[in-house]
This record gives structure tokens, C-alpha cells and sequence, in this order.
């Protein structure tokens, strides 16, 4: 039994800070594939200031989406390894492997979830934006591995919707403000998670070593 990494070329990160990086990069394909699809099933409108600056947001929410997809596991991945590995010793050991990732992975999506109220209005591309905003200008070092990611000129759409506040209703503006906080609370969730090494098995490893 296999399952799929669900990406062509895969980036896989040696060290945890690098790891960090890849499980807000997986959360943020999963917000965008969420998003895009809404929108082309009409269930959102996408619509903010002008017509052009519509198209350019879109347009780089697009082309970031697209690199995600080549070289970025889905959390759909994740998901069927955690649900499959009991079963299969092969992918018990995958999902060993994996475990930073998932851990991360889930620090994000238990602090949306804290910071989001079930069936709340927000902007999930506006939250896209301000993550890797954030995340590129505190962790420049750990995102080397994925340069697409600085193609972006974040604080230049972040600055659209600055602007676009002055034409909005108050509840509007409440929640772009809102988006600005909740994203700073997702990084600052992912900064403070951890993942525990197993020392112990290390070390038990190393005696074996001396032993043969």
C-alpha cells in the first residue's frame, strides 16, 4: 500500500526551522485550493477595489498556488498517512518520518480554529498574504528552499487592501483588520510549537552500534 506525496517534485526540508517553513506552506496550498474552488463554484466573490487590482492579487494567489502544487504535499496527504499507518508497517515508518511536519501542520490549524469562530466571515487570501509576509521577513533563512516565495511583493497587495478599507462598510474594515491579527497569531503559534526528539531511541541505537 502507497500513498501519493500529491506533488510532482517535492522540497523536503532537513532541519526543523525548515520544517516549519514546509508545514505553513502546506497550510497555506490547503487554504488556497479551498479558496480558488469556492470561488469558481460561486459560493465567494472575490471582489476588492478596482477590477486591476482583483486580477493582480488573483493572479499571484494563482502563480504561488501553482508552485505549492509542484513542490508542497497536500494536507490530504497527511491526513490518509495518519489514518493508514496503524495498519501498514510501511507507512507507520513514513509517517515516523513525517511527524515534525504533522505536528506543525496541526499547531496552524488548531490556532485558526482557536482564533476563528465556526461560520465567521474572513478573508482567507488576505491571511495567505500576511502569513508569508511575516514569515519571510522573521525566517528569511528557512524559506531558501523554496525562492518562488520572494517572487511576491506581499507588502505591495497587503497595501491594496489597506487602501480599499477607506471605500468599506465598518464590518468590512473590522475584518481585514481582524485577517492582520489572526495571521500574526499563526506565526506566532508556529514559532512557539515544538517537536520533541526521541532521545532515548537515539541512544539505544548508538549502544547497539558499539555493541556490532
Amino acid at each position: 500500500m502507497t500513498i501519493k506525496e500529491s506533488c510532482k517534485n517535492r522540497i523536503k526540508p532537513k532541519l526543523l526551522r525548515e520544517m516549519k517553513t514546509e508545514a505553513l506552506l502546506v497550510f497555506i496550498r490547503t487554504t488556497l485550493e479551498e479558496f480558488f474552488l469556492q470561488v469558481e463554484q460561486g459560493k465567494i466573490k472575490f471582489t476588492l477595489g478596482t477590477k486591476q487590482n482583483n486580477e493582480i492579487i488573483a493572479s499571484n494567489l494563482r502563480t504561488l498556488l501553482s508552485h505549492l502544487q509542484e513542490c508542497v504535499v497536500s494536507s490530504a496527504y497527511l491526513r490518509s498517512l495518519i489514518a493508514s499507518a496503524p495498519k501498514n508497517a510501511m507507512l507507520k515508518a513514513i509517517a515516523k518520518k513525517e511527524e515534525p511536519l504533522m505536528v506543525y501542520y496541526d499547531s496552524l490549524v488548531k490556532a485558526i480554529e482557536a482564533n476563528l469562530e465556526n461560520g465567521q466571515e474572513w478573508m482567507p487570501e488576505l491571511v495567505v498574504i500576511c502569513l508569508l509576509s511575516e514569515w519571510i521577513s522573521e525566517e528569511e533563512k528557512s524559506t531558501f528552499l523554496y525562492p518562488f516565495l520572494i517572487d511576491i511583493n506581499y507588502l505591495e497587495l497587503i497595501d491594496i487592501y489597506d487602501k480599499s478599507k477607506v471605500d468599506l462598510e465598518e464590518n468590512k474594515r473590522k475584518i481585514i483588520m481582524n485577517m492582520y491579527k489572526v495571521s500574526s497569531n499563526l506565526i506566532e503559534k508556529l514559532k512557539n510549537s515544538t517537536y520533541k526528539i526521541n532521545t532515548k531511541r537515539i541512544k539505544k541505537k548508538r549502544r547497539k552500534n558499539a555493541r556490532n
